[in-house]
């Protein structure tokens, strides 16, 4: 059985993963649902930002990557490439761990806690600075204005 490839250019992934940052700071920012309704969402859309954020590093270093959604196998793909990712395991780790938590279950509801923790990873994740450098520099050739950093808004108070 032959693996099935990403086809999806790193511009292309890049430019989904923003517009899942987008949505992670759009619900972190509001305030008109209870705050645990969003908070799934918030994980499924960190999550696969980080995904086509990791998938995008790897395609723009002339590397193929398979269709899987599993961080801790991304981000040691990276790593091959840099080995400086090896200081992003434990964001990627933690992020990985909400996305089939999040899907298939609802014994274990998401918290406060978890939400700021995610969003303290996915920041680190967004601003590693080979991440940082893509995102900066497809941002400037697509012209489009990249999140620099998303705040806790709600969540804090």
């Amino acid at each position: 059985m032959s693996k099935s490839l990403v086809t999806e250019s790193a511009e292309e992934l890049t430019g989904m993963a923003e517009k899942d940052i987008v949505n992670v700071k759009l619900l972190i920012d509001k305030e008109f649902y209870p705050e645990d309704y969003m908070y799934n969402i918030i994980c499924f859309h960190a999550a696969q930002a980080v995904e086509k954020l990791l998938k995008g590093f790897i395609i723009s270093n002339n590397k193929t990557v398979e269709k899987i959604h599993d961080l801790d196998i991304l981000q040691k793909a990276a790593m091959e490439i840099d080995n400086s990712f090896s200081k992003i395991m434990d964001n990627c780790l933690l992020v990985n761990e909400y996305g089939p938590k999040i899907k298939y279950s609802t014994r274990s509801p998401v918290t406060k806690q978890n939400i700021n923790d995610i969003i303290k990873s996915l920041n680190a994740i967004c601003n590693f600075p080979p991440i940082k450098t893509m995102r900066d520099s497809l941002g400037k050739e697509h012209q489009y204005k990249i999140v620099g950093e998303v705040t806790a808004g709600s969540v804090n108070k």
